[in-house]
């Protein structure tokens, strides 16, 4: 019989060998991620026999979604034993999360999917892009890597940078610690840009196995910063930025937002002149579905639009633009797993 239930502490090992037979991952970030990062408190797993069969990670973190803060659940390490796909396992496992997530007033959960195909089919649609440079020419000068800052000096760029975005991970001291030994951990090189001996930018480079570099995290508060740091990287690198960075470049959907809690999200992200009734359908999460007004009421009056729970989230965090009642907002969300 399958049972589907939290992690424990002694599930650390085997939720460690899914991890390296589903991903390619290096050693040491899965050191990392299993030593910082593994919370079984709030992941969950399929277990038949003592053996876990499919699996999910969950860390609470907060988003800054349309500039209002609210609690959201990162999912990472989505994954199932081969043999046992197109189960319904994955599916039972999420709507195991997604219930916990509810019990702790989570309103959000988000992630970055391997497959978009994949999640489409429990409901999920993008919800922030990124935009992907790859360097053309040589350096003028040799690449001459910089030291890393403390974290405080990071956090400031980070929290300047990205103060317009919808969708943005809030960090504190302690998470922007956490963030820099996850993308140093694989010996990451570092770029910073200063003007006047004022930080402006800083950008995290790993090298892939073919040799080339690929920058994961890379932020700045100015267009020129952007410039200046890519300028030094050499031909062949490629770096993830923000999708509205006017650099050279190719977007590309990265990442979905996934409403836990949808009164509680229309309540506190519609514009104050909203008037609509939505029907929202929701297959993985039953209490979303319904007839809802602006403030996140449940209504009987007929609906005037009806969207999926996937779709709403793409009006909600400001993806796609919503008649007169959801501005459309820049989103962009820097972290991944």
């Amino acid at each position: 019989m399958i049972t589907i239930r939290p992690l424990t502490a002694a599930d650390k090992q085997q939720a460690r060998e899914i991890w390296e037979l589903r991903f390619h991952d290096s050693l040491s970030f899965i050191d990392w991620f299993f030593t910082e990062r593994y919370s079984p408190e709030t992941s969950f797993c399929a277990e038949e026999n003592g053996r876990i069969l499919s699996i999910l990670h969950g860390s609470i973190m907060e988003l800054r979604v349309r500039g209002i803060i609210l609690p959201a659940m990162m999912i990472s390490g989505v994954a199932t034993l081969p043999g046992y796909e197109g189960q319904g396992l994955m599916k039972r496992v999420l709507f195991a999360l997604f219930t916990e997530c509810q019990r702790r007033n989570i309103p959000l959960a988000f992630h970055k999917p391997s497959h978009f195909s994949i999640y489409r089919a429990v409901g999920e649609f993008p919800c922030y892009d990124a935009l992907f440079h790859t360097r053309e020419t040589e350096p003028q000068s040799p690449v001459v890597w910089d030291a890393l800052p403390d974290a405080g000096a990071l956090l400031r760029v980070y929290e300047q940078a990205t103060a317009h975005y919808s969708g943005i991970v809030m960090r504190s001291y302690a998470d922007m610690e956490k963030r820099i030994h996850d993308l140093t951990c694989d010996g990451t090189k570092f770029l910073l840009h200063q003007t006047g001996g004022v930080l402006g930018g800083y950008l995290f480079a790993s090298e892939e196995d073919d040799g080339s570099l690929y920058c994961e995290e890379a932020l700045a508060t100015t267009p020129v910063a952007y410039e200046a740091m890519l300028a030094r990287l050499p031909k062949g690198s490629v770096v993830k930025l923000p999708p509205d960075v006017p650099i050279k470049g190719g977007l590309q959907p990265w990442g979905v937002m996934i409403p836990v809690d949808i009164p509680r999200l229309l309540r506190a992200l519609c514009e104050e002149a909203s008037a609509f009734r939505l029907e929202v359908l929701d297959s993985m999460m039953p209490w979303n579905n319904g007839v809802f007004d602006a403030a996140g009421n449940k209504v009987s009056d007929p609906a005037t639009d009806t969207l999926s729970a996937g779709r709403l989230m793409q009006f909600l965090c400001g993806y796609l633009p919503f008649q007169e009642s959801f501005s459309e907002q820049t989103c962009y969300c820097a972290d991944e797993y």
